[in-house]
């Protein structure tokens, strides 16, 4: 039984930097934020690589494993941002960080991730991460030593220890969760985390309206709270399943897809 699903998207460059080095694939079966880095050129070359692999995906509607479809397209991704590093010097020492979800031919996501660009579910009301932080920050939260609180204001927020095209073996956390009718994902880069707190994302993801609407006071959040990061947002919507009951989460959604 697959998914029915409506999606928004919104990025920024943010009040600070000159430059937006994310990129968003919204739909219609992979969504996705990369937030490059290395440099402007570098930055905007890996996160583009990123999202075109990903788009290129094919095969998930048919597929035994969707998450290892997913992996395939994440490590292809890696292998082209390192070869344009090697053969170009002024991109070199580029890289990306990604999330994101893909549908798969019944009720379920694949959930991936590289760096600390993250996944969110918000389900009855309640946001859960979906994804753990590959970085600096996030290993000190899981060891106890800082707060999430703490994190989005410590010197070192920034720093990733995993992210696509930095080494030749990249290990991406891909793996599928169950889908409820009136879920909302998250799909969002850093430069939103760090300026909005996760009770303001839960209650901002979970008012009315469509989820392009939701995606866009995500990031107005953002640049309200400092706006020190590009920042990138997609919102998906579970509206109902084929076959199931159907609810109508986005009354004018500004994209509709069903998978399967």
């Amino acid at each position: 039984m697959s998914i029915d699903v409506r999606w928004g998207s919104a990025t920024h460059r943010g009040r600070i930097r000159d430059r937006n080095e994310d990129a968003v694939l919204a739909g219609p079966d992979v969504f996705a934020v990369a937030d490059g880095m290395g440099g402007h050129a570098g930055g905007q070359v890996a996160s583009a690589l990123a999202v075109a692999h990903l788009a290129a995906i094919r095969g998930l509607a048919d597929a035994e494993d969707p998450g290892s479809v997913v992996r395939h397209g994440l490590l292809g991704a890696n292998r082209a941002i390192r070869e344009r590093g090697a053969t170009d010097p002024a991109v070199a020492g580029l890289g990306t960080t990604v999330a994101g979800i893909a549908r798969t031919p019944d009720a379920r996501v694949v959930v991936f991730h590289v760096g600390d660009s993250r996944v969110y579910r918000l389900r009855a009301g309640v946001l859960e991460q979906l994804t753990e932080d590959h970085s600096v920050v996030g290993e000190l939260i899981r060891a106890g030593e800082i707060s999430p609180a703490e994190a989005r204001h410590h010197p070192h927020r920034s720093v990733v220890t995993r992210a696509l095209g930095v080494v030749d073996a990249v290990d991406p956390v891909v793996r599928t969760v169950a889908v409820e009718v009136g879920d909302a994902f998250l799909v969002a880069s850093d430069g939103l985390c760090n300026e909005v707190d996760d009770a303001a994302l839960g209650a901002i993801l979970g008012a009315p309206g469509t989820a392009d609407e939701r995606a866009r006071r995500l990031v107005d959040a953002a640049l309200d709270g400092g706006g020190r990061d590009n920042v990138s947002v997609v919102v998906v919507a579970v509206a109902g399943t084929r076959g199931g009951d159907h609810l109508d989460v986005d009354t004018t959604p500004s994209h509709h897809a069903t998978a399967g």
